[in-house]
């Protein structure tokens, strides 16, 4: 009674947290922003592709005396899409936190209030006497300092109109300028509020509100998923809330840590179009580059599952495994509350990650380059086009698989062990 009690509370928990609207805001943004990397992943790989004999026959078939001619205006994609990673991510997390409170503010009015305290904070650089925007304010080394700016303005926003601080016009108003007056003294004030946080930045050690956010909260966050050992505790606890059926990805590497990974990976994009060495071995494609545990569970139950029940849903779910969707196993087979299937589903991922961080730092395998590689991409194809087109990234995730298989089979014999001798009372009953 006392364990069920205990069980019943921990889901409670769990499920505030992951129907929590702040983290659900950022959690859809951030999903929001994949197909503009994918776009610009595209336009890398084009530019980029790790073979002199292509590089050459685009360069000859444009009539150009020099690849780099081409290859920086297919990187003019960038300049739309991951070059402004901070921005993006900004208005779609504003968004989706507004619509939480639709019917209290206005999602667009809170929307653009957002970008416009986000470009008022920003500092500005002089430069030979001209005063500009650093471009890189806008991307993924900003990415933090958008998310709290996206956070906290529709909150202001929802407070200052549950408030009735409004500019009431007569009915007899256009109801759009009656919108625009209504919110008028929120937004004065929500942008008074922002000044002031500016000067007062100004006279700081800090200076500016990247630089403070960074330090306050990017560092421990870049602490937790900027190594290994933190890395793989993440990894851990992403795949023990899997285990209790509860998406553990989307609260962990895809909420928590996702910002700080992202950073990771548009500093090796940036480097990568530089021709500099990569600085980082984990970003936000590692996780899928050590991932597909499911399907390689499923293999191993094919090869030595004998169970009838075990065996039938392995071959309805090889298929999507393939292609990185694993519900059908996770909830199938089961997975999830399976002592068995859930230690090497755990195990798996964390050792994974520890093994391929470390052979990444010894050089056998190429660094992730960050360009956003879609998550249905196959293994050992998404290792390929991870890696930039170098072949270590293909064999790896091939090794790993094999390694993966072969962890799972003891932990698949004792359950398959299990479900026959299930198969076999119900065969007598009948």
């Amino acid at each position: 009674m006392n364990i069920e009690k205990l069980k019943e509370g921990m889901f409670d928990g769990i499920e505030k947290i992951t129907t929590q609207r702040h983290i659900n805001a950022i959690k859809n943004g951030m999903v929001s922003y994949v197909p503009f990397t994918i776009i610009a992943a595209i336009a890398l790989l084009i530019a980029n592709f790790p073979s002199e004999s292509y590089i050459n026959f685009v360069t000859n078939l444009l009539g150009v005396s020099d690849a780099s001619v081409w290859q920086n205006q297919v990187t003019f994609f960038m300049d739309g899409t991951m070059n402004l990673a901070a921005i993006i991510c900004l208005l779609f997390i504003s968004y989706n936190l507004s619509l939480e409170y639709k019917d209290i503010i206005d999602p667009i009015y809170s929307i653009v209030m957002s970008l416009c305290v986000y470009f008022l904070l920003t500092p500005l650089v002089n430069v030979n006497d001209t005063v500009m925007l650093e471009f890189a304010k806008l991307g993924a080394t900003s990415l933090i300092v958008a998310i709290v700016i996206a956070l906290v303005i529709p909150e202001l926003y929802r407070l200052l109109m549950s408030r009735k601080l409004q500019i009431k016009l007569p009915s007899s108003v256009p109801p759009a300028v009656a919108g625009s007056f209504a919110n008028l003294i929120p937004m004065a004030i929500i942008f008074i509020g922002a000044w002031v946080l500016k000067i007062a930045l100004l006279h700081t050690s800090f200076g500016n509100i990247h630089v403070i956010i960074n330090d306050i909260i990017g560092k421990p966050l870049t602490g937790m998923g900027g190594n290994i050992y933190g890395y793989a505790f993440a990894i851990f606890i992403t795949f023990l809330l899997w285990v209790f059926g509860i998406h553990g990805s989307s609260i962990v590497m895809f909420g928590v840590l996702a910002p700080v990974l992202m950073m990771m990976s548009d500093a090796n994009r940036q480097a990568a179009l530089n021709g500099q060495p990569l600085p980082n071995i984990l970003t936000y494609e590692y996780f899928s580059f050590i991932g597909g545990v499911g399907l390689y569970i499923c293999i191993a139950c094919l090869i030595v599952g004998k169970s009838k029940q075990i065996r039938e849903i392995a071959k309805i779910g090889l298929l999507p495994a393939i292609f990185g969707i694993h519900e059908p196993l996770i909830f199938g087979l089961p997975i999830i509350f399976n002592p068995f299937l859930g230690t090497a589903y755990i195990l798996e991922h964390v050792v994974g990650a520890v093994l391929t961080y470390f052979v990444t730092a010894a050089g056998l395998i190429s660094r992730l380059t960050g360009i956003g590689v879609t998550w249905t991409t196959p293994p050992g194809i998404y290792g390929f086009l991870a890696t930039g087109g170098h072949i270590s990234g293909f064999v790896w995730q091939i090794i790993l698989g094999v390694l993966y298989v072969l962890l799972a089979i003891p932990f698949v014999k004792m359950y398959d062990r299990q479900k026959l001798k299930e198969e076999s009372m119900e065969g007598e009953a009948v």
